[in-house]
């Protein structure tokens, strides 16, 4: 189990040492040989490394070269937010807001209160489980606990699963012991339980979710079944109190599952349905798509063809789609997509939908699109891909039609819709033209992304570069004056926007003459963001802007606004939802949709990232630009934010580099196991580029000789290749793989000596 989950790994192993710790210092303190102690622990620790370091060394060096690398370390948390320590004691008998709670999975059986309270009161006969829980409860309370505990990441309380022993070991006892219980020991739980029952009603009032009273429930009858033992009102009292704890058990499981209950339950797939998603996730349009040369394919950001956006992550098709979650978790491939500013990369998922970029689309060999017609950023298609198939059309008398409609022919059908391209970039292909790395770093995000069809960035290695061409990127990217303006009619300095009133809005108006205009017709819009900051107001300033505005809005003769009530109101509402956090939404709006700058609350988990940066496309605008664009923040606060609106221009001079790169491409490309390889023809030196996302674990062979692999385009696969005609063979091995399996067959052999030599000793000893 040590091996085969790297999370896993961290909660055992440390739950492991600090059990073995706590268990020696209060059994074995002055008893145990040390010396013989330690070295069979170590004797052990080594044998099972070396055995299975097949498995943990590919297994660490993937997790080294992760995007999840270098993540905040608990999301930045000191302490966790206010609701967390308030909901807290709720959650020891009622777990069902998991992921509300920092994944702190509680939700024991109600007794397990009465139990625990129990095994205090006589905590020097239960020494090793007072420590236990004493120092659970500690842990609980420091996000940097569950941070250390979920693998140095992010503050989530899975570790809890260590305690559900000791947890049912109290419960165990206390029922055993119920019959002896005497008087005082039960008036001491009996107060115990009053106490924890007003904290939980004060809980329940202040959340006000009913969850809460199940769980309450069964405390009373818990607590009452025990008085029942203790006064001996009938002989089936014990058995009694053994099915209530049942019944509990299984009802904490039922409830979390009923279909009224929401959150787990919500999330839940009806028998089926996963088989039925799967071969309608693109709406049956996938069917008969060619399989004799390599493409991948893609959807529209924020665009849901299937209802669960949970699972709208490809991993059944056989087509080959950008928006994968665990296959490309590359540091490298995270690393080039930051520096595009890809405004929907994750550490768990760096491409997601490439933020519908033209170019990066086209970079990616993206040639299909599915997009479903009612879906958000139905239109935001990015240039060169057209319609190319669509599903029979459905129709929604009730939601977005027409107020003219007269007939059916009048209606907007709801479709899947398949869009084509022809100028996907292929798989591999030569340049014969550079952009040295310092060049690279000096160009903006839309720049760069640019230039990926001008030359080829060869990230570590200034040889290769060495007989190629300077690539060309002046002009490509047009920036665009632009003024924020509030509804107010004034305005805005971005670098100092102040938000104080929720109803404010603002737009971007595009400084442009008629001609200019028009001269950048067939260009995609980009918003650079080079700065972002966010300073949340204070509770106390939050809570007085808001009630500002509601004085604003009283506007009806005789309106009085209820002070105490409106205070307490937010108070509780921030309270609940961790206000003041760092999170925010940032949304522009174009005719093509709304694009989102989105700074997670650090209670996602590994989806938290502080955003610092980032760029948002705005859509491809075959005609004219707009003459203006909304701007909203979404969370009251102070904005710092310094951008610059461009215009990416996609004319003629690039679908030409296009055509060149494609008429450049490996040809006869066959596809093995762990292997790629083809032929191409080359009239001077050069690079061979691909999109392949770069692994140490990548060998190449030229011609039947080995030669080096270099990172191209800070993420890539790529080949130096001089004039002439080339066979290229790439092969992927899993880097460690062999080195682990070395390693495991010294550890055979190490076990097999140690084996020998015990049965040696123990037979000489007889």
């Amino acid at each position: 189990m040590l091996i085969s989950n790297y999370y896993l790994a961290f909660i055992l192993v440390i739950g492991a040492i600090m059990f073995l710790v706590i268990r020696v210092l209060t059994h074995y303190r002055k008893t145990l040989n040390y010396p013989v102690t330690i070295a069979k622990f170590a004797l052990a620790t080594i044998t099972s490394l070396l055995l299975s370091a097949i498995m943990w060394i590919p297994e660490l060096l993937a997790v080294m070269n992760s995007t999840r690398v270098g993540a905040t370390f608990a999301n930045g948390l000191k302490t966790y937010p206010l609701y967390y320590y308030l909901l807290l004691p709720k959650q020891l008998i009622n777990g069902g807001q998991w992921s509300f709670m920092f994944w702190t999975a509680l939700g024991i059986v109600s007794i397990g209160f009465i139990a625990i309270v129990y095994v205090y009161l006589h905590a020097r006969q239960y020494p090793l489980l007072t420590i236990s829980l004493a120092i659970a409860f500690v842990m609980l309370l420091i996000p940097a606990v569950g941070a250390t505990l979920n693998g140095m990441m992010a503050a989530s309380n899975r570790w809890t699963l260590l305690i559900y022993l000791p947890l049912a070991l109290t419960v165990c006892i206390l029922v055993e012991h119920a019959p002896t219980i005497d008087r005082r020991t039960m008036n001491r739980l009996t107060l115990a339980t009053l106490i924890y029952l007003i904290i939980l009603m004060l809980t329940f009032i202040f959340q006000g979710n009913n969850d809460i009273l199940l769980p309450i429930a069964f405390l009373l009858l818990s607590l009452m079944g025990l008085w029942a033992i203790n006064l001996q009102l009938t002989k089936y009292a014990v058995p009694a109190l053994v099915a209530v704890v049942a019944l509990n058990a299984g009802a904490n499981a039922i409830f979390s599952s009923l279909p009224y209950n929401g959150d787990f339950s919500s999330d839940m797939l009806t028998r089926g349905e996963y088989s039925h998603l799967t071969h309608q996730r693109y709406g049956g349009l996938d069917k008969g798509l060619p399989s004799n040369y390599f493409y991948r394919v893609s959807t529209i950001s924020q665009n849901q063809i299937i209802a669960n956006k949970l699972l709208d992550n490809d991993l059944t098709s056989s087509l080959h789609n950008i928006d994968s979650y665990y296959s490309l978790q590359n540091r490298y491939l995270g690393q080039f997509n930051d520096s595009l500013q890809n405004n929907q990369t994750t550490a768990n998922i760096p491409i997601r939908q490439a933020d519908d970029r033209t170019v990066l689309n086209h970079f990616y060999g993206t040639k299909y699109l599915f997009v479903q017609s009612d879906g958000l950023n139905a239109e935001k298609i990015p240039a060169g891909y057209h319609l190319d198939k669509q599903t029979d059309p459905i129709y929604n008398y009730d939601k977005g039609q027409p107020s003219t409609a007269k007939s059916k022919q009048d209606l907007i059908p709801i479709q899947t819709n398949r869009y084509r391209t022809a100028d996907n970039f292929p798989l591999l292909y030569w340049q014969s033209s550079y952009i040295s790395p310092r060049r690279y770093r000096q160009l903006s995000p839309t720049e760069k992304e640019r230039a990926l069809a001008a030359g080829v960035v060869v990230n570590d290695s200034k040889k290769a570069t060495h007989n190629m061409q300077p690539a060309q990127t002046k002009q490509l990217v047009v920036p665009i004056t632009t003024q924020l303006i509030s509804n107010r009619f004034n305005q805005i300095n971005p670098e100092h926007l102040k938000y104080t009133d929720s109803t404010e809005t603002y737009h971007l108006q595009l400084k442009l003459t008629a001609a200019q205009r028009q001269a950048l017709a067939g260009s995609e819009l980009h918003l650079e963001f080079a700065k972002i900051k966010f300073t949340p107001f204070t509770m106390k300033e939050q809570i007085k802007y808001e009630q500002a505005h509601l004085k604003q809005m009283a506007t009806n003769p005789g309106s009085i606004v209820n002070m105490r009530g409106s205070k307490y109101q937010y108070w509780r509402y921030h309270v609940l939802n961790g206000s003041p956090d760092l999170s925010y939404k940032i949304n522009v709006g174009s005719r093509y949709g709304t694009e989102t700058i989105q700074q997670y609350r650090q209670s996602t988990l590994s989806f938290f990232k502080m955003i610092r940066h980032t760029t948002l496309n705005l859509g491809y605008y075959r005609g004219s630009l707009p003459q203006q664009l909304s701007f909203q923040p979404t969370k009251l606060g102070t904005y710092q934010l310094k951008y610059r609106l461009v215009a990416e221009k996609l004319d003629d001079h690039y679908y030409h580099q296009v055509n060149e790169l494609q008429s450049h491409a490996l040809t006869n490309l066959h596809f093995a196991n762990n292997q790629v390889s083809g032929s191409i023809t080359t009239t001077q030196p050069g690079i061979l580029t691909s999109s392949i996302p770069y692994s140490k674990g990548w060998s190449a062979r030229v011609n039947g000789h080995s030669v080096r692999v270099l990172r191209t385009n800070q993420a890539f696969v790529g080949l130096q290749l001089p004039a002439g005609r080339h066979h290229v063979q790439l092969s992927y091995q899993t880097p460690g793989l062999r080195t682990g399996a070395l390693v495991s067959l010294i550890g055979l052999i190490w076990s097999l000596l140690v084996g020998i030599i015990t049965m040696l000793l123990a037979k000489r000893k007889h």
